[in-house]
């Protein structure tokens, strides 16, 4: 896996998670009076947050595309963002909702009258309980997606760390044979081997004529160690093959011991005669 780039999108989540905070801090500490002001403030609080929401959404298709999703866990994670693009989006149509409940300086039809400015004064006093709870609702919703991220980002971090990672399972030690199953199994991973009824009885046909005892056969059968269909009958021969089990019981084998060196006798040292030349 590609961890690098994998760890760039924790970068930017953590990053967007903050710019969330911002923006809910920013929603929660406006003082907004209905009215142009408010109309230009709304504007740019909404254009962000959708700006953030399709931010968003562009991580969880970056990340549902990488290597990422073969990793156990993904699945939540990824499940989390695709629910945080909605919960962003709610934010942004919550600030849309008060944009629109913010009253306009315009004029109706039939020009101006002198009841205007009262009918404004009343339109401003019933949007700013309207406006409030709209905005509360962004916070809340912004808070959401602030916590999203980061609680997504804090988990990809754990399952790309190499203690994440869970240990191989030890194999099982392979099995201990004698000498004639040893050199049967050996017989029978040459391939060609088969389980067939001649004259009535069973008997095993390996491709290089070694003898093998049904007993013998019985046995490695009964380890695992050799495989063979049951469902054909021994009339047409079943094919033995050997299993992978087999196999590393193989690669296992004890060496032979090594035959005795002969020992030399070490040659008879040849007396010196006890005669003297003259």
């Amino acid at each position: 896996m590609n961890q690098r780039g994998i760890s760039s999108h924790v970068a930017y989540l953590r990053h967007l998670g903050v710019d969330f905070a911002d923006l809910r801090s920013t929603v929660l500490g406006l003082e907004i009076a209905p009215g142009r002001p408010a109309l230009h403030t709304l504007s740019a609080l909404y254009y962000r947050a959708q700006g953030m929401a399709t931010r968003l959404a562009d991580q969880v298709s970056s990340l549902d595309g990488s290597p990422y999703t073969q990793v156990p866990g993904s699945r939540e994670s990824l499940d989390a963002l695709r629910a945080g693009v909605g919960t962003a989006s709610l934010a942004a149509s919550d600030l849309a909702h008060a944009l629109a409940a913010t009253p306009l300086e315009s004029i109706r039809f039939g020009g101006p009258t002198e009841h205007d400015e009262q009918f404004r004064g009343q339109e401003r006093t019933e949007a700013v309980p309207v406006l409030t709870e709209h905005l509360q609702e962004a916070a809340r919703q912004l808070e959401l997606c602030s916590t999203v991220c980061h609680y997504v980002a804090h988990g990809i971090s754990e399952d790309l760390s190499p203690a994440a990672a869970p240990a191989p399972a030890p194999l099982p030690a392979p099995a201990k044979l004698n000498t004639k199953q040893y050199e049967a199994l050996d017989a029978l991973a040459k391939g060609g081997a088969q389980l067939e009824v001649r004259d009535r009885r069973a008997r095993i046909a390996t491709i290089d004529g070694t003898a093998v005892t049904n007993a013998t056969f019985g046995s490695l059968d009964a380890l695992g160690l050799v495989h063979h269909n049951t469902t054909v009958s021994l009339a047409r021969g079943r094919d033995i093959t050997v299993t992978a089990e087999g196999h590393r019981a193989l690669a296992h084998r004890p060496a032979p011991p090594s035959a005795p060196t002969p020992v030399t006798p070490a040659p008879t040292a040849v007396r010196a005669s006890g005669r003297t030349s003259r």
